[in-house]
């Protein structure tokens, strides 16, 4: 046999399998979101409840005060949250990215220096959360909205249980603190920021279409641009200004903000009420943590559940599921009886957080995506406000958080019934 000719023979044949498709780059872009989001719920929402009692100690503040930081940082979010979405939809999330990221970090190592409650007020609210705000949320939704459509759910998922794999950063932040002190601490989170941050905006693009591509990996060329309009594209455009005259983005807006009010009490607190059960600072942090873990059945899989089912029903039952976990939480008197609940609240939580991001952009399109939602968070802050102050309020008053959860559970009843009003909206011509 003539070796030479088989080997021939051999490449040629291989010629008709064609070669692997790369990884559509939305992919990356979704995993580089589920990283930035990993940072930002870690450190700056659920590991800030790690401050809270150092806080108290070192300036003789109460549970009120030092939660009211934590809901006005939430104010400034909303204030500004029209103004950060306008930009992220005209400049890009790469180039907001580059700007947030470093000063979140560089809030960080201010904190470390203050000297007064007012001091860290101003430090967490118009340094840390500024950054946050401009740095990840925004511009990460906003290039995950875009890169996908009918994949949306699945690449929403892989972005926010982010949020539940940065629960492994709260017992590290427990215990950075435990071991060196809040101040060396915030230092630490600082540059940690910095390091991880700034690679993850580097990897961000804006939309598809400059790269050939349109949303989902579709390539142009595959694709007869005559239909482009009906299947691959989104069918309806809303402007931001179109978007605020819909009924559907008021009820939407609202049942996100009363939502809010639940999980932004039950985010800051859970530290704090883990140790009312029994346990040690470091091993409620831990505990707090994993609910960001256990989150991650709920964030991915009912929001891919999404891509299948009507995303508003699957909203509307995780809220109802919500309520009744509220009340058995009411009734916990140790950590054993909080677990089951807990594990429920998470799943449930997890997956009312990310529905609404693809709900926005399947209801009102891509191009004003950012804008829109910097009005949903202006909606929402009220939610986010309220929340963490009527938890702190309940407690200073009662000893106990009993009541604020049976709050907590009428709220959630409320989110359900909007939800079930934000139904899709018609555009009107114009």
């Amino acid at each position: 046999m003539n070796i030479r000719l088989f080997t021939e023979n051999i490449f040629k044949s291989s010629k008709k399998f064609p070669a692997p498709k790369k990884v559509f780059f939305g992919w990356w872009i979704a995993i580089g979101g589920s990283i930035a989001m990993a940072i930002q719920s870690g450190i700056n929402f659920h590991g800030f409840g790690n401050f809270i009692i150092p806080l108290e100690d070192e300036f003789g503040s109460n549970r009120t005060v030092t939660s009211a930081i934590f809901s006005f940082a939430r104010l400034e979010q909303g204030v500004i949250g029209p103004v950060e979405g306008w930009l992220v939809d005209r400049v890009g999330p790469r180039k907001m990215m580059l700007i947030g990221i470093p000063l979140m970090s560089v809030g960080w190592i201010i904190l470390s220096r203050v000297d007064t409650l007012l001091a860290v007020f101003f430090v967490y609210v118009g340094v840390i959360t500024l950054g946050s705000s401009m740095g990840v949320g925004m511009p990460c939704a906003t290039a995950v909205a875009n890169w996908f459509k009918l994949k949306r759910g699945m690449a929403f998922g892989i972005m926010w249980a982010g949020v539940g794999v940065g629960g492994l950063l709260v017992p590290g932040i427990g215990w950075l603190i435990d071991s060196f002190g809040w101040r060396n601490a915030s230092v630490v989170i600082g540059i940690g920021v910095l390091m991880l941050g700034l690679p993850i905006a580097a990897l961000m693009r804006h939309k598809p279409e400059p790269y050939g591509y349109l949303p989902d990996g579709v390539e142009k060329s595959e694709t007869n641009l005559e239909d482009d309009g009906e299947n691959m594209s989104q069918t309806t455009e809303f402007s931001a200004s179109q978007a605020l005259r819909t009924s559907s983005f008021w009820y939407l807006a609202a049942s996100i903000g009363v939502r809010s009010l639940v999980s932004g009490g039950i985010g800051l607190h859970l530290i704090a009420y883990f140790i009312g059960l029994g346990m040690t600072p470091v091993g409620a942090a831990a505990l707090a943590g994993s609910v960001g873990l256990m989150s991650i059945p709920g964030r991915f899989g009912l929001s891919v559940l999404g891509d299948y089912f009507n995303r508003r029903y699957v909203m509307v039952i995780s809220l109802g599921m919500m309520s009744g976990v509220m009340l058995l939480m009411s009734t916990a008197t140790s950590i054993a009886s909080v677990i089951p609940a807990l594990f429920a609240y998470a799943v449930a939580q997890g997956g009312i957080a990310v529905i609404p991001q693809s709900l926005i952009a399947d209801y009102f399109g891509r191009k004003s995506y950012a804008t829109i939602q910097g009005f949903r968070s202006s909606v929402q802050m009220i939610g986010i406000i309220s929340g963490p102050i009527l938890a702190g309020l309940v407690y200073d008053s009662t000893g106990s958080y009993q009541l604020a959860f049976y709050m907590f559970a009428v709220a959630s009843l409320i989110a359900m019934f909007l939800a079930i009003l934000a139904k899709p909206p018609k555009q009107k011509s114009t």
